[in-house]
C-alpha cells in the first residue's frame, strides 16, 4: 500500500511540478525573448534618429548648393572663383546635353587641380553614370545602346578610392542643364560628427552602450558611450546609413547586463516565486488528502477489525443453536410436525448465517493478506454433495431444481472449508438471482491436477456490462429481479479469490442463457503428499 501511495504522490505531485517548471522556464524564457525583440527595436529606433541626425547634414548641403543660381551660365573663373571661396566644394562642374563634361574640360585652358578631377572622375562621365538612376542604367546595356532616360532632378554619387569615400551631388539647374560639385570629403565628415553625441567620457549619453560610425572599409571613424567595447565584442545592432552613405554603418555595443538584469532577475523572482507558492500548495493539499485518506483507512480497518471481532464471537455461539436445533430435531418424532417445521427454520437460517459470518471472516482474512489453506485429503464429490443437500431445501422453496454429476472418484489434496464456502457462495447467487422455476446443474470432473466443477443455471444470466465487475467486492447487479435483495455483493469476490489461492480461479463462462461458472482448483493424489 506504502508503494502505490508513493507512486500516486509521484503522479500527484512530482508530475504538475515537473510540468509547471517546463511552463515556468518557457514563459521566462519567451518573456525574454520579447524583451530581446523589443529592444532591439528601440536600438534600432535610436541608431534610425542618428541617421537622421546625419541625413540632416545632407540635406543641408544640398540646400546650399542648390541655392547657387544658373551655374552652367557661367563662364569657368567665375566657378572656379565659386569653389575656392567656398569651405565645402573642391570642384564645380557643367554637364552637356549628351551627359558629357562640359566644364572643366581638356578643351579649355584648366588648372593642375582641375586636371586632377578630370582624371579620377573620367569613368563616370564615360560611363554616363550621372544624370539617370542605376535601373536605366541597366536597361540602356540591355537595349544595346538604347538610351532609356528618365528625367531626375537631383541625385548623389558616391565612390571609394585610395584616399576614401569621394562625393559628387548634382542637380539641374533652372536651364534644365545638369551641374554638380564635388564635395570636400574632410570638411563633410567634420559636419556628419558634429552633430553626433559627444565622446567627453565622464558625461556620457550611454553609460552602458557605445555607438560607432564604421566607414566603408569597415573602420571606426567615431564612437561614443560610456561601455568600452572589446576586440571579441559582437555589436548588438547593426544599422547601414542612409544615401549617400550607404556604404557606412552604425554599430550599437553593450555590456551584458545591458538588456536589463533587473529585469531579468525579476522575471525569474516572478516565475520561481510562483512556482514555490504552487508547490506548497499542492504539498499542503497532499498533505492534507493523504492524511484524510489515512483517517479514512484507518477506520475502515477499525470497522473491518471489529466486524471481524463480532462474527468471530458470533461464531460459537451460532455454531451451538445450530448444534442443539438439528439434536432436538433428531429427538422430534414424526407426529411434531410444527415442531419439526420450526426446527428446520432455525436450522437453515443457522445455516445461513453460518455462511454469512464465514464470508466476511474470510474477506477480513484477505485484506489482511493472512488467507490460508488447509489441506486435507477426502472426496470432492462428497463435499459437493454435502452443499448440494444444505441448498436443496432454500432452492425448492423457489421451485429451483438441483442437478448434480459427481466425476471425481478418487480421494485428493483440497481445502474442504474453502470449497464448501466456494460452491455455497454460487448456489447462494442461484437462489437469489436466478428466478423461480431456474433450474441449476453442477458436474465435476478431474483433468491432471485440477479439479473443475461447473455451475450452470438457466436463470436470466450477467448482463455484458457487469460481466468484468461482478468478482469486484461489493458490487452487484442491478436489475428488476435483483432490486430488494439482501447481501453485501462480497461472494463473488471471496470465492474467486479461495479459488485463486487454491492454485485455480473462478471464471464466468460464455452461455447461451443463464450464468455458467467455472471453478478450477489444483489438488494432488495421496500418494503426492
Amino acid at each position: 500500500m506504502k508503494l502505490k501511495l508513493l507512486i500516486i504522490f509521484v503522479i500527484v505531485v512530482i508530475t504538475p511540478l515537473v510540468i509547471l517548471g517546463w511552463l515556468g522556464a518557457k514563459v521566462a524564457r519567451d518573456e525574454r525573448d520579447m524583451v530581446r525583440l523589443r529592444f532591439r527595436e528601440l536600438l534600432d529606433e535610436r541608431l534610425r534618429d542618428v541617421d537622421t541626425d546625419i541625413l540632416s547634414v545632407v540635406q543641408r548641403r544640398e540646400r546650399e548648393l542648390m541655392a547657387e543660381r544658373n551655374l552652367s551660365m557661367r563662364t569657368p573663373d567665375t566657378l572656379r572663383t565659386l569653389a575656392r571661396r567656398s569651405p565645402t566644394v573642391n570642384h564645380f562642374f557643367v554637364l552637356n546635353a549628351d551627359y558629357q563634361l562640359e566644364y572643366p574640360s581638356t578643351n579649355h585652358p584648366i588648372t593642375d587641380s582641375e586636371k586632377s578631377f578630370i582624371e579620377r572622375t573620367s569613368d563616370i562621365w564615360f560611363e554616363r553614370k550621372i544624370g539617370f538612376h542605376e535601373s536605366e542604367k541597366k536597361r540602356q546595356a540591355k537595349g544595346k545602346g538604347m538610351l532609356v532616360q528618365r528625367e531626375i532632378s537631383k541625385d548623389w554619387y558616391v565612390w571609394h578610392g585610395e584616399n576614401g569615400m569621394s562625393a559628387l551631388f548634382w542637380w539641374r539647374d533652372d536651364t534644365g542643364i545638369i551641374v554638380g560639385a564635388e564635395l570636400v570629403r574632410s570638411r563633410l565628415m567634420a559636419d556628419v560628427i558634429a552633430v553626433l553625441p559627444d565622446t567627453n567620457p565622464n558625461e556620457p549619453s550611454l553609460p552602458k552602450a557605445r555607438i560607432a560610425l564604421l566607414n566603408e572599409k569597415g573602420e571606426t571613424m567615431y564612437q561614443w558611450g560610456g561601455y568600452v567595447a572589446t576586440d571579441s565584442d559582437t555589436p548588438i545592432v547593426e544599422y547601414l546609413l542612409s544615401p549617400p552613405f550607404s556604404s557606412w554603418k552604425l554599430q550599437y555595443f553593450a555590456s551584458s547586463d545591458y538588456l536589463g538584469s533587473s529585469y531579468g532577475n525579476s522575471v525569474r523572482f516572478n516565475v520561481l516565486s510562483g512556482m514555490a507558492v504552487l508547490v506548497l500548495a499542492i504539498l499542503g493539499l497532499s498533505a492534507y488528502f493523504y492524511r484524510e485518506y489515512s483517517r479514512d483507512l484507518r477506520e475502515a480497518q477499525q470497522r473491518v477489525s471489529f466486524v471481524n471481532k463480532v462474527s468471530h464471537e458470533l461464531k460459537t455461539p451460532l455454531t451451538s443453536i445450530r448444534m442443539y436445533a438439528e439434536m432436538l430435531d433428531a429427538e422430534l418424532d414424526e407426529q411434531n410436525g410444527k415442531a419439526r417445521k420450526y426446527i428446520n427454520v432455525i436450522v437453515s437460517e443457522s445455516q445461513r448465517l453460518s455462511r454469512l459470518i464465514a464470508n466476511v471472516l474470510t474477506f477480513g482474512r484477505k485484506q489482511r493478506n493472512v488467507l490460508r489453506l488447509h489441506r486435507v485429503s477426502g472426496d470432492i464429490d462428497s463435499v459437493l454433495g454435502t452443499v448440494v443437500a444444505y441448498y436443496e431445501v432454500p432452492l425448492a422453496e423457489r421451485d429451483i431444481k438441483v442437478e448434480f454429476t459427481a466425476g471425481i472418484s478418487e480421494d485428493v489434496i483440497f481445502d474442504r472449508d474453502a470449497l464448501e464456502q466456494i460452491v455455497g457462495n454460487l448456489l447462494s447467487n442461484v437462489e437469489k438471482y436466478a428466478g423461480v422455476g431456474a433450474k441449476v446443474r453442477i458436474k465435476s470432473e478431474k483433468h491432471g491436477d485440477d479439479a473443475l466443477i461447473s455451475v450452470v443455471d438457466d436463470g436470466s444470466g450477467v448482463p455484458d456490462v457487469d460481466k468484468k465487475k461482478i468478482f469486484e467486492p461489493f458490487y452487484r447487479v442491478s436489475n428488476k429481479l435483483t432490486d430488494g435483495v439482501a447481501g453485501a455483493g462480497i461472494g463473488l469476490a471471496i470465492a474467486r479469490d479461495l479459488a485463486r489461492v487454491h492454485g485455480g480461479d473462478l471464471t464466468l463462462e460464455e452461455s447461451e442463457c443463464g450464468a455458467h461458472f467455472m471453478i478450477r482448483l489444483r489438488v494432488k493424489e495421496r500418494d503426492e503428499m
